[in-house]
């Protein structure tokens, strides 16, 4: 029985700690407390009772947090509070309907069944709808159909565009009170929970539309009855957060009209006649990239499914070493160097498109692999159109970013940069402004002669080479399929520094030429190329929603001069309206309140740059990106974590004061809502601000070469010669792992042994040595390959890195990701990086900060447990 479980308990941690003189005085209190403990038992729990022998035949079950081999001091209160918990606690599957249960579930049915009378039509019309348009932009792109007449579309749109902003004007500034107010936000918000549940275009279309209004009428009330003017600086911190908030309004209204509607566009085929397929210039650029990180993308180069006698690999050796210019004639592709090294990669293109003569151009990152595929899948559209003069594939990465790497349990999320090179890219495809990305790309010579060659006066070229393509009036192509592969960032310094560069090369584009002015461009092609510009300003604004809260918990300033009330009914519906509508937008490709912590880790490091460019935009250089390092133990960067540190420190120092002067002052009650509202804004920063702490612990890079993960049948050729069945389950240059089919004789395998990897791929049968490094229980070799002339490499390479369907069968978009399962992702990772602070603090914190997390896991101890087993 569990009471005397619990007296046994009691007495056995009293026979542990006490004996002697203490334990026989402590007898006769002993005997009484049994005694006491037994009648309170018998009259209170029904302890014969089956439920209660579950529990105490299966007691870790029903006690997780409780060891019973080790028992620890006041295990046994503990024991009490579970005890009473689960005398309360029912499971769910025991649990008989509640008159609440049975209410929602009869309304939730009513309004299935009235959804799919009235809105499935809807759905159809809207998928139509959806189709029919995609196969317009198909016949567009193909050139079989032309829209409605320049003047009438003019027209028509203006027409459009002036009763819309009526409308629009009419819901955004017309006055409410907060009655009202909150009447209308339900109506929008019932709306927008019935729209989320049918997908298809035109719905998503409504639900920015829905989105756009609510967080209008949010700015509207913004700047018209909340700016506090009491004084100049009241005034000052007011007209910060307000136009921060304007500046992310109207990121997000030109992020909803870019991707509102996408253009999956696919490959065009061929003409079957090869004579009529042009001559191609494969361009690879490099600086000083180690040559073992060159390699395989020339290899994969060379192999491309084209006519050997029209494809021109070349190596752009910027760097003057004589082992490039030596591997390049030894496996026979074109090496260029020139005597001047300026303008960086564009410079080192431009040079080269001087030396060579192919009517097309191929540029690939010297870490940027290519498969057999990539010409065959992307050049059908430049024989169709002949005035498209751009067509780029995504950035897809087989080695971990700093983000996907640092932060465990994100192995099933979508990458960092998912949401621009695998969504955002279609819908510029939409509006005809698909960008340049530096790499995996192909362009029309006479295109780029056109244009001046690639752009050399800012440090993203890329970027703002496809702005002077489009400015030509030279129509661009993006297919989402991914056909080459690199190297991400090593760590999380090196990303910033990449977008450092990026951010600065942006911002100088939008100084030197603005996409807003100047001919050549179309309304839909200058929002794009805006958006994708003002975007990188983010780190100011980022900051200032940092520590928006902290005037009022220092010094009482009001940021928002509004009741409580209103701030509950104007800037709530605003915040999730926005996060509902992105979490819909870019379902797959981004967890929510995820993007917070993204912005926040660049947020500091970006603001220096951008204001320097948008003030002296010519100043500023190309920075290279540091590839194929190791990292050999793991750590916090604290250098690089310093302005989250000292974010996180006002921030815990706001929280702290503002507490401390409402409890020693005298206040109204109603000051005690505007308390709760900015400790709750302080709170979601500090887990946002956690979270980017745990970005920055770096963990172990062992491998120089990083491994891929895949699943392909192999053969393994033993030392006495006879052949095993397997599957390849990773690889790189140097190394790969194999589960053999069958379990394997440790005589047959050992460490050291050199034995023969097969592969037998579109007619190619290649044995490749390999010594085996490990031999694992469940059939695992691990295996170091081992040195092998250039022509076996490049069969290797062909194998593994240049399979036609290599990077395209790797699925990495994630699932449909709730509002909450995301907002748990944030707070678990924001708890992770207080942990990973503690862990990694210097000794004399590390003590004081020890003894406040044990402080707080002692508390946490005593608090119960939900039974997490299946057999209740």
């Amino acid at each position: 029985m569990l009471g005397w479980s619990l007296i046994r308990t009691i007495g056995s941690y009293l026979q542990q700690k006490w004996s002697g003189w203490r334990i026989r005085r402590l007898g006769l209190l002993r005997c009484l407390l049994n005694l006491a403990l037994t009648v309170l038992a018998w009259c209170f729990l029904p302890l014969e009772s089956v439920r209660w022998r579950t529990i105490r035949e299966r007691k870790e079950v029903y006690f997780p947090h409780i060891d019973f081999q080790r028992l620890r001091p006041l295990d046994a209160v503990r024991m009490a509070i579970q005890a009473a918990f689960l005398l309360f606690y029912i499971p769910r599957s025991e649990r008989a309907p509640s008159f609440y249960s049975r209410f929602v579930e009869a309304v939730r049915s009513v309004m299935i069944r009235i959804e799919k009378a009235i809105f499935n039509p809807f759905v159809v019309l809207g998928q139509g709808h959806t189709d029919r348009y995609t196969q317009q932009l198909h016949e567009l792109g193909e050139g079989k159909r032309t829209f409605l007449p320049a003047r009438l579309k003019v027209i028509v749109l203006f027409l459009f565009a002036v009763a819309a902003a009526s409308l629009c004007a009419l819901c955004v500034t017309q006055p409410l009170d907060i009655t009202n107010q909150l009447i209308f936000l339900v109506v929008m918000w019932i709306l927008a929970l019935l729209l989320k549940k049918i997908r298809s275009h035109l719905t998503l279309m409504l639900l920015c539309v829905i989105s756009t209004i609510v967080s209008s009428r949010y700015l509207w009330w913004r700047y018209s009855s909340t700016l506090n003017d009491d004084s100049s600086l009241t005034l000052f911190f007011s007209l910060l957060l307000v136009l921060s908030e304007t500046y992310a309004f109207v990121v997000m209204v030109l992020s909803y009209f870019q991707i509102c509607w996408v253009l999956d566009r696919k490959p065009y085929p061929l003409p079957q006649d090869k004579s009529l397929w042009p001559h191609v210039d494969i361009f690879i650029p490099s600086y000083n990239e180690p040559l073992e990180v060159v390699k395989p993308t020339v290899y994969g180069a060379m192999d491309m499914d084209w006519p050997k006698e029209k494809l021109h690999v070349y190596i752009l050796d910027d760097g003057n070493r004589d082992d490039f210019q030596a591997f390049a004639e030894t496996v026979g592709v074109g090496y260029i160097r020139r005597e001047k090294h300026n303008h960086a990669k564009a410079g080192n293109i431009n040079h080269a498109m001087t030396k060579t003569s192919g009517e097309f151009v191929a540029i690939f990152d010297c870490d940027h692999v290519p498969t057999r595929s990539f010409l065959q899948m992307t050049m059908g559209w430049f024989v169709k159109d002949k005035k498209i003069g751009l067509v780029q594939t995504p950035h897809h990465f087989y080695s971990e970013d700093p983000f996907e790497r640092n932060l465990p349990g994100t192995k099933a999320m979508p990458f960092e940069n998912a949401l621009f090179h695998d969504y955002i890219q279609k819908g510029n495809d939409t509006w005809n402004a698909t960008m340049f990305c530096g790499s995996c790309a192909i362009m029309r010579r006479v295109a780029l002669d056109e244009v001046g060659g690639i752009a050399v006066e800012t440090v993203t070229e890329d970027a703002h080479t496809s702005l002077r393509l489009n400015r030509r009036g030279w129509t661009s192509a993006f297919i989402a399929i991914p056909l080459a592969a690199g190297l991400s960032t090593e760590s999380l310094s090196a990303h910033v520094g990449q977008r450092i560069r990026w951010a600065r090369g942006m911002v100088q584009i939008f100084r030197l030429d603005c996409p807003l002015i100047g001919k050549g461009l179309s309304l839909a092609q200058r929002l794009c190329f805006m958006n994708a510009m003002i975007h990188f300003l983010h780190g100011l604004p980022r900051m200032i929603f940092l520590l928006a809260p902290l005037p009022y918990m220092f010094a009482d300033i009001y940021v928002i001069m509004a009741t409580a009330p209103a701030i509950f009914a104007f800037v709530l519906p605003h915040m999730i309206h926005s996060t509902m509508t992105n979490q819909v937008m870019h379902r797959g490709y981004r967890y929510p309140f995820l993007g917070a912590v993204y912005e926040t880790v660049l947020s500091w490091y970006i603001f220096l740059p951008t204001l320097v460019a948008l003030i002296m935009p010519h100043k500023g250089k190309f920075n290279v990106t540091v590839k194929g390092g190791t990292i050999e133990k793991r750590y916090l960067d604290w250098d690089i974590s310093t302005p989250y540190l000292v974010l996180i420190g006002l921030n815990v120092l706001g929280l702290i004061v503002g507490f401390a002067r409402t409890l020693m002052g005298n206040r109204p009650d109603w000051e005690y809502m505007s308390l709760a509202i900015n400790t709750g804004w302080i709170l979601y920063n500090l887990v946002v601000l956690g979270a980017s702490m745990a970005v920055a612990v770096e963990s172990i890079q062992a491998r120089k070469y990083p491994r891929v993960a895949v699943s392909i049948p192999v053969s393994v050729v033993a030392r006495g010669g006879y052949q095993l069945r397997g599957r390849l389950t990773d690889y790189s240059q140097k190394g790969a792992s194999v589960k053999l089919d069958s379990a394997m004789s440790q005589a047959d395998f050992k460490v050291g042994d050199t034995i023969h990897l097969v592969f037998d791929y579109n007619g190619l049968k290649r044995a490749f040595p390999a010594i085996i490094r490990r031999v694992g229980r469940d059939a695992m070799l691990g295996l170091e390959m081992a040195e092998m002339s250039w022509q076996d490499e490049r069969d290797f390479n062909r194998c593994t890195f240049c399979r036609t369907d290599t990077w395209s069968l790797e699925n990495r978009n994630g699932s449909d990701v709730s509002l909450w399962a995301g907002f748990m992702t944030l707070c678990r990772l924001g708890v992770l990086g207080y942990r990973s602070m503690i862990d990694f603090s210097p000794k004399r914190l590390k003590g004081f900060f020890s003894m406040l997390a044990a402080g707080l896991n002692w508390l946490i101890s005593f608090w119960p447990r939900i039974p997490n087993d299946g057999k209740r």
